[in-house]
């Protein structure tokens, strides 16, 4: 057979026939198939993924799915939360009131008292910088001074107060200070500047609601 047939006017060229019967050709197809499939899996997980089964998708679901419940269901702040034996911790529990470990609200937490830590640092340079300084370090300022000079910057120097004197970096009288009537109260540092700095700065494994591991007065 020729090549070329004549079909009325028209003129069609046939390609020259493949070696090897249709049964061989089909198998070396799914062979080179089956070989760039594997190696896709190989190489590129997230491919291999997307193209999977249905099965294998509802599986990694329902893994998914588990872990999520587990996890709320010891989360006491979860509405999935069990209140079984394996999830209630006693009051002498070390983890008791504590967040989980490795958790956000535990990062959170560390993130917050890292704060406060700096700000109780910066507190004790403005009684310094601001007030009467003396040979050993220490320092000496009124609290209207302070109160002047801080709520510049911010509006919480009581509570800085509070918390640095409970951590025995400061002392004053009275149990809380106000504008005007306190205004003549001296606040005092009990230790000297450099060594607050050092202490606090120093101090960088904080606990949740700590800020400093000094013992409270």
């Amino acid at each position: 057979m020729s090549d070329i047939d004549n079909m009325g006017d028209a003129h069609v060229t046939r390609p020259p026939p493949r070696p090897g019967s249709l049964e061989e050709r089909k198998a070396m197809l799914d062979s080179k198939m089956t070989s760039d499939k594997t190696q896709d899996i190989t190489q590129d997980q997230p491919f291999a993924l997307r193209h999977s089964s249905l099965t294998e998708k509802k599986q990694l679901y329902d893994q998914k799915v588990k872990v999520h419940s587990a996890k709320m269901g010891a989360n006491p702040f979860s509405g999935s939360f069990k209140n079984t034996p394996k999830t209630t911790l006693s009051r002498d529990d070390p983890n008791y009131g504590k967040p989980v470990t490795g958790s956000k609200s535990e990062r959170r937490g560390k993130n917050a008292a890292r704060h406060i830590n700096a700000e109780v640092v910066f507190l004790c340079d403005m009684i310094y910088q601001e007030g009467h300084a003396y040979e050993d370090g220490t320092a000496v300022i009124s609290f209207g001074d302070l109160f002047q000079i801080y709520t510049r910057i911010s509006n919480k120097v009581v509570g800085m107060l509070l918390r640095a004197r409970k951590y025995g970096l400061v002392e004053f009288e009275g149990e809380m200070l106000f504008q005007r009537r306190d205004d003549d109260v001296p606040i005092a540092l009990v230790k000297p500047i450099q060594e607050i700095r050092d202490e606090l700065h120093k101090d960088q494994e904080f606990e949740v609601g700590v800020c400093h591991k000094a013992d409270s007065r």
